[in-house]
């Protein structure tokens, strides 16, 4: 039934939850695995209307991105399964669904905490429920427990 998966990997134990069920998943039907991340740049705020972008900790975070990224598809390959890395720049939500749509995704994958501070989830909104929204393909949210690691 799906034959091509983008994953959402950080290397956060979400994410590592939604790459062993994805290792699964993928070896029921044979598809192939996008493995993306992304540096979400994060402005710097000067003031009430300015802010700037600090461009050496946004390489640091490529850098770092990346390392998780190429240990991520390490891990899938080493397993037998055919993937593939895709380091994207910008607002998650949003890059990660135009991937999705680029490479005909049947099914977008991605590991959720939940947060126990209802400010927190006010502020900070949620990835995958911001997913489910605007997706044109399934979305498969792998919630994570403290027990399952």
């Amino acid at each position: 039934m799906y034959k091509k998966i983008v994953l959402a990997y950080d290397g956060s134990l979400e994410s590592q939850q939604a790459i062993i069920n994805c290792k699964d998943l993928s070896q029921w039907e044979d598809a192939h695995v996008h493995l993306v991340s992304v540096v979400a740049y994060d402005a710097i705020a000067m003031g009430h209307e300015t802010a700037y972008f600090n461009e050496y900790q946004n390489k640091i975070e490529e850098g770092r991105c990346l390392t998780i990224l190429q240990e991520g598809i390490a891990q899938l390959t080493a397993s037998g399964i055919s993937a593939q890395g895709e380091l994207l720049k910008g607002d998650p939500v949003s890059r990660i669904s135009t991937y999705a749509n680029s490479v005909g995704a049947d099914l977008i994958m991605l590991g959720h905490k939940h947060r126990n501070n209802w400010l927190e989830r006010w502020w900070k909104g949620s990835i995958s429920q911001s997913l489910i929204e605007i997706s044109s393909c399934s979305v498969l949210v792998v919630i994570t427990s403290q027990t399952d690691f």
